[in-house]
């Protein structure tokens, strides 16, 4: 009656778990039972229950213990590939298992004369090989309904994340529309066409880098470390052009995690978040910080200035990247906020 688990869960295997026990324990027990006292196992009521409840008692205990056995093998061999091995090894431990407990019964009712039996080796033998194919029957459909259970825990969360893409995608659609990001960048463009033509044409050339990215992006699941920063460069000259000296982005990134992997447009909702939600002043001026760590994360950071009136949020923008990592199954990120300094940690993904 073996039972696997793939994560530290007492005596978990699959929602029908319950309902398998409940189909061999009870029929198993009885025959065992019948097996053994004959027409005197019916004789009595107190016969009856006496024998039932002892029996099964050690039946479920049986049952119980493999159940352990089969967390421990789940979460030492958790993998798809060790599968074929997970069950060889818990067969022969249920196999043991269930062989113990049969003895324990046949022996064990023996030497106390319970209900006057006395030993018979036919039908100890008999039982014993009726007990090996109840539990590799048991075995074969709790792994058959775990793997329905995975499978389709599997499909649903491919189904989440394909929700997840279309709902980023669409809140890039919106931040390329951005009427107000539009109209900004227009009027800031306006400006300088006529006090600078040449920063104009620098902006001009930014601003249509950013738009390029934004519309390429969103075909794209991951994007490299590398596309993120050019990006955030542009995007970054267009809020400095619009702010100046009250904002400034430092960058410390580490060539070797340039080819590593991000969900797109990561980097741009983090600093629009941080200009969003900060006051902006020349004399104090917002201090963004873009950097790796030697254990492969992206630390976006910046001062806390926090604007006197809150300024709304539906904060679908970072719940999406929340979301993005906890359904590709990768270490999630992590938000500090210690009153002074707001960071977010992102995990880089190898290639």
């Amino acid at each position: 009656m073996g039972k696997t688990s793939t994560e530290i869960r007492p005596f978990s295997y699959s929602k029908k778990e319950g309902l398998i026990a409940a189909i061999f324990l009870p029929p198993f027990a009885f025959l065992l039972n019948y097996v053994m006292f004959g027409h005197k196992y019916f004789s009595s009521l107190k016969n009856f229950l006496l024998a039932t409840i002892l029996t099964f008692a050690i039946i479920l205990l049986c049952y119980v213990s493999c159940g352990m056995i089969a967390t421990v093998l789940g979460n030492r061999y958790p993998k798809y590939s060790q599968t074929f091995k997970r069950i060889s090894i818990g067969l022969i431990v249920y196999v043991l298992i269930m062989s113990a407990s049969i003895s324990i019964i046949f022996w064990g009712y023996d030497y106390l004369s319970f209900l006057g039996y006395q030993l018979n080796q036919t039908q100890y033998a008999w039982c014993v090989v009726i007990g090996i194919f109840c539990n590799i029957l048991a075995t074969s459909l709790n792994e058959g309904a775990a793997f329905y259970d995975k499978w389709r825990q599997t499909v649903d969360e491919a189904e989440n994340l394909k929700k997840e893409n279309l709902q980023s995608q669409l809140e890039g659609l919106k931040d390329q529309v951005n009427p107000h990001f539009l109209f900004n960048s227009l009027n800031s463009l306006s400006s300088l066409i006529n006090e600078d033509p040449q920063k104009a044409e620098k902006f001009l050339d930014e601003m249509s880098k950013v738009y390029r990215y934004l519309l390429r992006t969103n075909e794209d699941g991951l994007t490299t470390l590398d596309s993120e920063m050019q990006f955030i460069q542009s995007y970054f000259h267009m809020l400095k052009t619009r702010y100046g000296d009250g904002v400034s982005m430092d960058t410390q990134i580490d060539d070797h995690y340039l080819s590593y992997q991000l969900p797109p447009l990561t980097l741009q909702m983090l600093v629009e978040n941080a200009v969003k939600h900060n006051m902006i002043l020349k004399d104090n001026p917002l201090k963004i910080l873009i950097m790796t760590t030697n254990s492969g994360r992206l630390i976006v950071s910046n001062n806390l200035q926090r604007k006197d009136r809150m300024v709304a949020s539906n904060k679908i923008g970072l719940a999406n990247i929340i979301n993005k990592y906890r359904l590709m199954k990768k270490e999630e990120i992590s938000i500090r906020d210690d009153g002074k300094e707001f960071a977010v940690v992102v995990p880089l993904i190898q290639p």
